[in-house]
């Protein structure tokens, strides 16, 4: 099976945004799951979480609209998503499993299919000139 890059990559852009938006929005809804205390500057964290989120699934999708994309957004968010896969693995007591296993269950495939699609879109880039 052949995976369209632009296909991967965009779904990842659009759940990226949806995600960040929730986060942005609504963060005592999305860290209800984590836990009964959210503090303010967890809120207040969860919601910065969400806006680099939201920039960066809409800088993807702009440049998936483009005829020859280089896949450098799409590149940027799968270095956020391995960053935010290792950081639960590293700093695995301090998330609790729960959060570990969340975190790595959305980080890991969203980081294989971004590094996948950003790859691909370089590979399939037309020679300049």
């Amino acid at each position: 099976m052949n995976l369209d890059e632009r296909a991967v990559a965009r779904s990842i852009a659009f759940g990226r945004i949806i995600f960040g938006a929730l986060m942005l929005f609504v963060p005592e809804t999305v860290l209800a799951r984590a836990s009964d205390v959210r503090p303010g500057p967890l809120v207040w964290l969860a919601r910065a979480f969400g806006i680099r989120d939201v920039v960066l699934g809409v800088g993807a999708v702009i440049e998936l609209t483009e005829e020859d994309p280089t896949g450098q957004w799409v590149a940027l968010g799968a270095a956020a998503d391995t960053c935010d896969a290792v950081a639960a693995a590293v700093w695995r007591d301090e998330l609790g499993p729960l959060g570990v296993a969340s975190t790595l269950a959305l980080a890991v495939p969203a980081a294989a299919g971004g590094w996948y699609s950003a790859l691909r879109l370089r590979m399939h880039r037309r020679p300049a000139g």
